[in-house]
């Protein structure tokens, strides 16, 4: 039962992992599609401003212009948070617990392994032998 519940808890910190990988991503996107946005209402009010200016001396440019530094600071903070990669300390811990399940699942099936060849002989000789032969062999597998 113990190797059925460690299987569970190994898939489970695997899903919680995957979930939450997947939820950064979209934040990730979402911002840079945010970022993009402002960069385009960046474009558009430097066409603004340029045909202000082109069209008359002084009075909506510098409305146009400050509208456009405010758009590039934006666009400029949202890209920086949408390029920058945060580690979700959930989704290291879910990966941890995951391997230790896993590690465990291992260790009780090697268990398994060495008591076999014990409770399949015949005769306790042969079967202390083939148990310590199936340690040996285990023991040098679980070290690569």
């Amino acid at each position: 039962m113990r190797l059925i519940s460690l299987l569970r808890l190994a898939a489970q910190a695997e899903t919680l992992r995957w979930k939450r990988t997947g939820r950064g991503a979209a934040i990730q996107a979402a911002l840079g599609a945010a970022a993009a946005l402002f960069g385009v209402f960046l474009l558009v009010m430097l066409h603004v401003a340029a045909m202000i200016w082109l069209a008359r001396d002084q009075g909506g440019i510098v409305a146009a212009l400050i509208l456009a530094a405010f758009d590039l600071v934006v666009a400029g903070v949202l890209g920086w948070l949408a390029a920058r990669h945060a580690v979700d300390p959930i989704q290291v811990e879910a990966q941890r617990v995951r391997d230790d399940a896993l590690r465990q699942v291992g260790d009780t099936a090697s268990r398994a392994m060495m008591l076999t060849p014990l409770l399949r002989s015949r005769s306790v000789k042969q079967g202390l032998i083939g148990a310590a032969l199936t340690a040996a062999v285990v023991g040098f597998i679980a070290k690569r």
